[in-house]
């Protein structure tokens, strides 16, 4: 009898855990694809080259590119906002309330992020760096200027990132500056 009343009592706990376990509300964090560019481009310091300037290759400008981003916050830190200053793109980041921890929740525009050879880690859009986001848009816009010049790479390239503060939002600024090469091939 009691070993009875024992199975009974265990099979009635045991139906209360899976029946809670079960009632539970699920929380899903959206998650929102933003479309983004990629460009590479090499880039080698002058005494990696091992070429003579001249005779192996030509210097075909020089060139300057930068890119603005704003970062600001909204609803007292449970949303970040990153946006290019002309609205090229617009990134949203909500706080999730169960994990304390930030999810991209919209989006408006396309993402262009350029690297350098070697510098490419991953695309950031995922998180909130507003500074690898404003720096990677700099060299895709000078990427770009190269390959509207026929250029064959850059050298020398100079990134200066500056951070300033216009009412409660963040503004990050990135110059980038560089050398753009044309090597010349063996005409036989």
């Amino acid at each position: 009898m009691f070993n009875k009343k024992l199975i009974i009592a265990s099979m009635t706990m045991a139906c209360m855990f899976i029946m809670t376990s079960c009632g539970t509300k699920q929380h899903i964090t959206p998650y929102v694809m933003m479309p983004e560019a990629i460009n590479t481009i090499n880039s080698v310091r002058l005494d990696e080259l091992n070429l003579k300037h001249g005779t192996d290759y030509t210097i075909v400008n020089t060139v300057t590119a930068d890119a603005t981003i704003i970062y600001s916050t909204q609803r007292k830190g449970k949303q970040i906002t990153i946006s290019e200053e002309n609205g090229e793109f617009k990134i949203v980041f909500k706080v999730d309330e169960e994990n304390g921890r930030y999810y991209r929740a919209d989006f408006d525009g396309i993402a262009r992020f350029g690297f350098l050879t070697n510098d490419y880690e991953d695309t950031y859009t995922d998180v909130i760096a507003p500074h690898y986001m404003v720096r990677n848009l700099a060299i895709y816009r000078i990427i770009n200027a190269a390959k509207v010049r026929g250029a064959d790479g850059i050298i020398e390239p100079v990134i200066s990132t500056n951070v300033e503060q216009r009412g409660r939002d963040i503004v990050l600024k990135t110059t980038v500056s560089a050398k753009l090469i044309k090597l010349k091939t063996d005409a036989k």
